[in-house]
């Protein structure tokens, strides 16, 4: 399957590390996260309840929490390191062109 970039309206220099940052790519919510001097884009909905990331989250290093009930996740794979979810969460390589971030769908 070959994955295409797609552009968002988020400005690269403008993310600040461990905070929310989320647009809409294809009609796909996506969460992007700052971390360590890289970046990471993962869909934003937890896979057990469905809960956004962006609204009911926390960020603590490579882990996000989901706040509805209590699933962690690592932003590099998606996999799950806590339940109640069983199932990974859907990860997306970034990269950074002309000071904006793309991500292949």
């Amino acid at each position: 399957m070959t994955m295409t970039w797609h552009r968002t309206d988020l400005a690269a220099d403008a993310m600040h590390e461990r905070a929310w940052n989320t647009a809409v790519v294809d009609g796909q919510p996506i969460a992007f996260i700052a971390w360590d001097g890289r970046w990471y884009a993962l869909e934003d909905r937890c896979s057990h309840a469905g809960c956004a990331f962006s609204e009911d989250g926390e960020i603590d290093g490579f882990r996000v929490i989901c706040d509805c009930h209590g699933s962690e996740f690592d932003i590099r794979t998606g996999e799950v390191l806590q339940g109640p979810a069983q199932d990974p969460v859907t990860t997306f390589p970034v990269r950074i062109e002309a000071g904006t971030i793309e991500v292949a769908l």
